[in-house]
């Protein structure tokens, strides 16, 4: 298949997808959305969708990539090690920065589990990467802690606004389901941190 054609000083074609992707997605269920919806949305033919994706799958999967949220683990690790609360809120803060909040919430609330697993996947994944360990040698125990965390998290991201709630990122390390995260971070830290 020949190369989609670029013009200068415009969004690319993928840009223009992505894009596309977003804004239906934030009005239509995830179900809804066709590669001719998306397509036409983003103007461009169907056939450059298929140059750049295998499926909707994958293209909501580099959509999400693009948020950076990867970058939260090593944000929220060196606050987290200076053990000042206003440096983890501000480390916290960096979820809603743009339109990262309001794009993590369509995942969280959408009627598809992939998208759900995609955004719980990552999610695992920067923790994980946060207590430096793979998920395969923490204990069975552990799994559990870190599951249960992220569950709820998720289950606070589906409870929001499409504002976010800076009051409640707010008053997390001080009450005690935040310093509870905060304790289970900490011990998984320092147990898996002996270990290597």
């Amino acid at each position: 298949m020949a190369r989609p054609s670029y013009r200068a000083n415009q969004p690319t074609a993928k840009e223009r997808l992505k894009e596309a992707f977003w804004l239906l997605l934030s009005e239509h269920r995830y179900s809804q959305i066709t590669v001719k919806k998306l397509s036409q949305a983003a103007q461009v033919n169907p056939n450059t969708f298929y140059y750049h994706y295998d499926s909707m799958d994958d293209l909501a999967l580099d959509a999400l990539n693009d948020e950076k949220l990867y970058e939260i683990p090593s944000i929220i690790h060196e606050k987290f090690l200076s053990t000042d609360q206003t440096a983890l809120r501000e480390a916290l803060g960096y979820v809603v920065i743009g339109d990262r909040w309001k794009r993590i919430r369509l995942f969280v609330n959408s009627d598809s589990m992939i998208l759900r697993q995609h955004l719980y996947d990552m999610m695992e994944q920067f923790w994980l990467s946060m207590i430096g360990i793979q998920k395969e040698a923490l204990s069975g125990e552990d799994i559990l802690d870190l599951s249960f965390i992220l569950h709820g998290a998720m289950a606070i991201i589906e409870q929001q606004k499409e504002q976010y709630s800076f009051d409640f990122i707010n008053a997390l390390p001080d009450r005690p389901l935040g310093q509870g995260i905060l304790q289970t971070l900490e011990a998984l830290m320092m147990k898996y941190q002996r270990k290597s």
